[in-house]
């Protein structure tokens, strides 16, 4: 028996019968479509019957999915550029956007002088 799931932009979902993972990214009411991305990044469009026909449940995003982040270079996030030798061995998206999150972090007053 399938059960109807409603599409939620920004919910993941498991496919019951592929076993995918994916992410419902927008959803376009006029051409009643869903525009979905899966954990490796790639992206699809399901009609909104496709969706209703298909065995899926709700799921937690994966620990390890990077997919619509795997192709940002620095100036993407605030980095600064760097040549083409060294972007392979740079510091990683993870700990790049943990950076990015310090610097806009308020300052914090230390009482310790």
């Amino acid at each position: 028996m399938i059960s109807r799931i409603a599409a939620i932009p920004g919910q993941w979902y498991l496919d019951r019968e592929s076993r995918n993972l994916f992410q419902v990214v927008s959803i376009d009411a006029d051409d009643r479509l869903i525009e979905t991305q899966y954990a490796d990044g790639s992206l699809e469009e399901t009609s909104m019957e496709d969706w209703a026909a298909r065995s899926l449940e709700n799921c937690e995003q994966p620990e390890d999915w990077m997919g619509p982040f795997d192709d940002l270079g620095p100036e993407d996030i605030g980095l600064p550029e760097v040549n083409v030798e060294t972007r392979g061995s740079g510091i990683g998206m993870d700990r790049a956007l943990l950076e990015i999150e310090e610097r806009r972090a308020p300052p914090t007053n230390s009482s310790e002088e």
